[in-house]
């Protein structure tokens, strides 16, 4: 919609932890948690009574309203962890301190002759202004709710200026942080036309502070019609309203990317006509605000809003032109997809999953991404158990569980055990043991390598009926000083899973020398190795004489990546 053709108006509040957004449409509250943004959405029904029409009476009316709306989630941004009855005590409070206000200069005025005190109270009221301005720039705690107000007005500003394909975050900085109907610029109007109400010629001072805390409510209509009708000056003429805005330098500061960001979401969501954002609208959006220089797949930001959404890609393809985004998950989609365009994160990691061997596994940073690659070695460990009828397995340095459980699932072995030094590792693969439906076969152990399940059986009276058929095993195997020199995406994967040390060879160089303790005569061993270690792994496999190796295996880019050896017990 063009900004000549936008009719809609759009007003705010600033909050301690985020900014609040009304306009005809909605109220959005836009609130920033530590990790986070998060939107609550209310909707709106217009009020077309006649009495919110008549000047000055609609200024008290939409006065009393926007403090009722605001104050409860001003007290809980604040700290306060109860808003309850906030509007019914924030409206009391005002009263208050209007009276309060109204009443000291005429009580200090007492204290000199009828002739001067007109110009006294001018004077105390002056000065309780100044106090509460200088109050308000003294308290540190308004620091953020002042960066807020500034983020605010520019965003509004950037709404009633831009079209609004141009409300970008780096368009909405260049806006002012000041802005004509601030709520600042009435309480200015409102001082003033007090300040006016001290000549009225009653000498009485007990009637006088009864009549302008009457004139008071009025006076809060007149400064509300003032702030209407001078918003409307078109330069420069607007110089007007400049003397009032003076105020803003106060109480609005200068906002982080971050807040204008909080801002820009609350300002299109209170604004759009519709609940949400059509999701072909988005993508154009996504792309043409942030990836115009980097090449993207369609494809990537459909798996993303597929996570999102809960629904189908091929639906979400099918109803692009016509399905609504929320707001909520809107932000969640700006959240993740910078995080996998401009933070590198692995998509499995945003998605929390992975396909492997025709099977669905959840994964995140705790865990190594299971690939491709190591379908190989499960294919190899389901053909040697189906040939030689083997029952009972290990998965060695498990991560996920992917190979164990792909294995348990598509073979007859009675017994998979997956085994790994990480706790956070072990509860992926325990969910992912439930994801499977393979809880009657399927168990996970912590230990160092093999260590905890040696203690196991050397416990046994007969150690040879708790030892295992075979290990797979695909363990760190990437040396230390290479590690620098990864993809960025493989960096944000665990350290754990991939330093194999100095040499790349540490795990292989333990896993030999216990398997031995583990391993039935005749068992089988099956590692997955790095497509230069295949000659390693043949000399450490003859060092231990009680090994034979089986055989090797390419994987599917023809590098070696399988080898298979089977112990010999001497």
């Amino acid at each position: 919609m063009s900004k000549n053709k936008r009719k809609i108006k759009v007003g705010g509040a600033a909050l301690f932890d985020g900014i609040l957004f009304t306009s005809d449409y909605r109220q959005v509250i836009t609130r920033q948690y530590s990790d986070r943004v998060r939107c609550q959405i209310n909707t709106l029904t217009k009020d077309n009574r006649l009495i919110t029409k008549i000047p000055i009476l609609r200024g008290i009316l939409g006065i009393g309203s926007q403090i009722g709306n605001a104050a409860p989630d001003f007290i809980k941004s604040s700290g306060e962890q109860d808003g309850k009855n906030a509007s019914i005590n924030t409206l009391f409070l005002y009263i208050v301190l209007i009276i309060f206000c109204i009443s000291v200069p005429i009580l200090i005025s007492a204290f000199f002759r009828q002739d001067i005190r007109n110009i006294v109270q001018l004077i105390v009221i002056f000065v309780e202004f100044l106090l509460y301005v200088v109050t308000l720039k003294s308290i540190s705690d308004f620091n953020v709710l002042f960066m807020y107000h500034g983020a605010e007005h520019k965003v509004v500003n950037g709404f009633e200026n831009l079209d609004i394909k141009d409300m970008t975050l780096e368009n909405v900085k260049n806006q002012s942080r000041f802005h004509k109907r601030c709520g600042g610029n009435l309480i200015v109007y409102f001082i003033i036309l007090t300040m006016l109400s001290v000549f009225i010629p009653v000498d009485n001072l007990v009637i006088k502070a009864i009549i302008m805390i009457l004139l008071a409510l009025i006076n809060i209509g007149i400064a509300y019609e003032i702030v209407n009708l001078f918003s409307k000056l078109k330069k420069p003429f607007d110089i007007i309203n400049y003397p009032a805005t003076i105020i803003q330098f106060f109480t609005t500061k200068e906002p982080t990317d971050k807040m204008l960001k909080l801002a820009l979401y609350g300002v299109l969501g209170a604004t759009r006509e519709k609940n949400g954002i059509v999701l072909s609208e988005y993508i154009k959006k996504y792309i043409n605000e942030n990836l115009k220089d980097i090449k993207c797949d369609i494809q990537d930001i459909y798996s993303i809003l597929e996570y999102i959404t809960g629904m189908n890609r091929n639906n979400l393809i099918l109803n692009k032109d016509s399905y609504l985004l929320t707001l909520n998950n809107e932000i969640k989609a700006d959240l993740l997809l910078n995080r996998y365009y401009f933070e590198k994160y692995p998509l499995q990691y945003i998605t929390h999953n992975q396909y492997f061997y025709n099977e669905k596994y959840y994964v995140d940073e705790n865990v190594l991404i299971p690939r491709s690659d190591s379908e190989i070695l499960v294919e190899k460990a389901i053909e040697y158990i189906q040939k030689e009828s083997l029952k009972d397995v290990i998965d060695l340095c498990t991560g996920s569980g992917a190979l164990g459980i792909s294995i348990a699932k598509n073979s007859n072995i009675d017994k998979m055990t997956l085994i790994d030094i990480s706790l956070q590792a072990l509860k992926i693969a325990n969910r992912n043991i439930r994801l499977n439906g393979v809880n009657n076969k399927v168990i996970t152990l912590n230990s160092d390598l093999l260590q905890n399940k040696i203690i196991e059986i050397e416990k046994q009276e007969n150690i040879e009926d708790k030892r295992v058929d075979m290990i797979v095993s695909n363990p760190p195997y990437i040396k230390t000083n290479v590690l620098p020199s990864l993809d960025e995406q493989v960096k944000k994967e665990p350290k754990l899973a991939l330093d194999g040390g100095e040499t790349g060879l540490d795990f292989y160089i333990r896993i030999v020398e216990q398997a031995k303790r583990v391993l039935k005569p005749n068992g089988i061993l099956i590692f997955e190795i790095g497509y230069d270690q295949l000659n390693d792994l043949k000399e450490i496999i003859s060092k231990n004489n009680e090994y034979k190796l089986l055989e090797s295996v390419k994987d599917y880019g023809g590098n070696d990546r399988v080898v298979i050896c089977r112990f010999l017990e001497k």
